[in-house]
């Protein structure tokens, strides 16, 4: 089958120096396809046109397969890799304009449930895309795949937000717990609020120190106690008279607890 010219699709990111955000689409063009002799291949003549979408993983490439749901090894077979459905393109809205798709990784899962797309760390996982094409011209078939785009590193901008809501099973609609916390300038927990509905009902506040481990700590327990934890070595510090109806105390020498 004759091939066409297929340029590998460009990346258009939000924001355009990137890097680019689970939570944001990526905009995907594909320019330049051609048949052998240079002419344009024209929307009417296309049957298939799209982006095949891999990643790198441990030293080996996968293909995301949309009918199973699944990452598998990227085949090198031209049968096979024509077998496997590409996130498809919509025709150019001008004469010899471009074919656009969009990516969208967030909230996309696997068959097991699992994220389709994660955030890279240490650079992996990189994902990266090829467009694949097809195209019949005067009763002739002709196919191509293009080289791959640059890698797509993805982060979380929710990670990236100073104030969150963090959810004991990821979503709000069947939480049982959620902690509301603000982050310092390392993006790391300065002081939370946390509401517990499972196990008991409880809230607890904190604050934090400037790597996140908690401090100081004030629980209003599930049997109505109200708990005042103060870090290692430090005091519980009441600068006003206080006034209480009864007091039980360890004495400082040892022994029972007494009770003034």
């Amino acid at each position: 089958m004759p091939s066409l010219t297929v340029p590998p699709p460009v990346l258009v990111l939000d924001p355009p120096a990137g890097p680019p955000a689970l939570e944001k689409p990526v905009t995907v063009v594909l320019s330049g396809l051609a048949y052998p002799d240079a002419l344009a291949v024209a929307p009417n003549e296309a049957r298939g046109i799209g982006a095949l979408i891999y990643r790198g993983v441990g030293g080996s490439e996968e293909v995301w397969d949309e009918a199973n749901g699944t990452w598998v090894a990227a085949p090198v077979d031209e049968g096979a890799i024509a077998a496997l459905a590409p996130l498809p393109f919509a025709p150019p809205t001008t004469p010899g304009g471009p074919w656009i798709g969009t990516l969208i990784a967030v909230g996309q899962e696997d068959a097991t449930g699992n994220p389709r797309f994660e955030k890279a760390v240490v650079g992996v996982p990189a994902y990266r895309l090829r467009a694949v094409a097809t195209a019949v011209r005067d009763g002739e078939a002709f196919s191509g795949i293009s080289g791959p785009t640059g890698d797509l590193l993805f982060i979380s901008s929710t990670e990236q937000q100073r104030f969150a809501v963090e959810f004991d099973t990821g979503q709000a609609s069947d939480a049982g717990r959620a902690r509301l916390f603000l982050k310092n300038a390392a993006l790391q927990p300065a002081g939370y609020v946390e509401i517990r509905a499972a196990g008991g009902q409880e809230i607890e506040i904190a604050n934090c120190t400037w790597s996140g481990t908690p401090l100081a700590r004030m629980t209003l327990s599930s049997d109505g106690d109200i708990h005042l934890t103060p870090a290692s070595g430090r005091r519980i510090v009441l600068e006003a008279p206080l006034e209480a109806e009864e007091i039980t105390y360890q004495p400082q020498g040892g022994g029972p607890r007494q009770t003034l």
